[in-house]
């Protein structure tokens, strides 16, 4: 938002978890875009949560990454 675009994740190669609070408009407004430009990103949102959701709900931020590290493949 401002300094690159959804497109800009098609380049990543690394997995990629997308956290937005519930009430984040703004980057809630492009989650949708910025998951489909990579296969496989996953997308959380953090109940209550604004903008800064790891201030607003820090359990469900910290249950959210565990999950989604958790789910990944160790390194080959």
């Amino acid at each position: 938002m401002g300094r690159f675009d959804a497109s800009s994740l098609a380049a990543v190669r690394a997995p990629v978890l997308i956290l937005n609070g519930e009430r984040d408009r703004l980057f809630r407004s492009g989650e949708r875009q910025f998951g489909a430009a990579r296969p496989g990103t996953c997308i959380e949102v953090i109940p209550g949560a604004a903008h800064l959701a790891n201030f607003d709900n820090p359990v469900a931020v910290t249950d959210a990454v565990r999950r989604f590290a958790r789910e990944l493949s160790p390194a080959r």
